[in-house]
């Protein structure tokens, strides 16, 4: 690492922040956090997709399979470190997720909750099956998620509901304002993905773990997002940067506004930490 950079230590969401709607990184953005990279600096993706999922952007991001750098999953609520080995991670109450669970398929809605390297679900929904699609993930179906959740042998990270639009803000304001599950929070990295997560989990606190970890004082770190789930983490940081595609209640607290996706809004920024060291040299 580097840290005559003003900025040394970057964290940055991955769908819709670094890469467009459809999935793909332009060349420009590529090149970017390469440059950045070889400047000395480290680039860290903070993602509330699951360790298998993220493991296989890895090559896709860094042009290389094994950059040995750390990766946030699961909202922050597991941080793998350079080596490939657990660094953190935060499960979540299991008495709450299941009840939360048993509510919500009472209810019709399916779920899917993830485990390590594991992804469940009672049901392959059209929803389920696209977003096993997008994230490159198998999931194991079972006929009872609840009840299987009570006689399986580990702990559950998040669970994930897939819903229209307006019934994840339907269901994120009223499970927000829930006094039944004190040890959840509740967020939606997509207009409808909504997710119920550790309380004591969050990018923010991840961020704040590797900052710890390389010596850096979050005031000299950068984060990029767009979503819900990003707004605690471009709060925590010393320069936070919603992308302009980014939802307004993530405009509203960044320090700085970028591009959208679809003109390099990410790359841009990273190019401008990248003149200004040269500048100080």
């Amino acid at each position: 690492m580097n840290k005559s950079l003003k900025y040394p230590l970057v964290f940055s969401d991955y769908d819709d922040t670094i890469t467009l709607t459809d999935g793909s990184i332009t060349p420009r953005t590529l090149s970017a956090i390469k440059a950045y990279r070889n400047a000395g600096g480290v680039f860290v993706l903070c993602t509330g997709r699951s360790y298998p999922s993220a493991r296989k952007l890895i090559p896709k991001v860094y042009g290389e399979s094994d950059p040995q750098v750390p990766i946030i999953c699961y909202q922050g609520g597991l941080v793998v470190g350079e080596d490939g080995k657990i660094f953190d991670r935060i499960t979540a109450n299991r008495d709450e997720l299941i009840k939360l669970t048993a509510e919500l398929e009472k209810r019709g809605i399916i779920c899917q909750t993830y485990s390590g390297d594991k992804m469940f679900c009672s049901r392959m929904t059209a929803e389920a099956r696209n977003y096993a699609i997008i994230t490159d993930c198998e999931f194991t179906v079972v006929c009872d998620l609840p009840e299987f959740m009570r006689s399986y042998d580990g702990e559950f990270d998040k669970l994930l509901i897939i819903a229209d639009p307006s019934d994840v803000q339907r269901y994120y304001k009223e499970y927000s304002a829930s006094q039944n599950y004190p040890h959840l929070k509740f967020t939606f990295s997509r207009p409808n993905y909504l997710e119920a997560i550790p309380i004591e989990s969050g990018k923010d606190k991840a961020i704040l773990k590797l900052c710890d970890y390389y010596g850096v004082k979050i005031a000299d770190v950068v984060a990029f997002g767009d979503s819900n789930n990003d707004v605690d983490m471009l709060k925590a940081v010393g320069l936070g940067v919603a992308v302009g595609n980014a939802r307004e209640e993530c405009k509203a607290c960044a320090d700085l506004i970028a591009p959208p996706n679809t003109q390099d809004g990410l790359a841009i920024v990273l190019e401008s930490f990248i003149k200004d060291s040269k500048a100080i040299e």
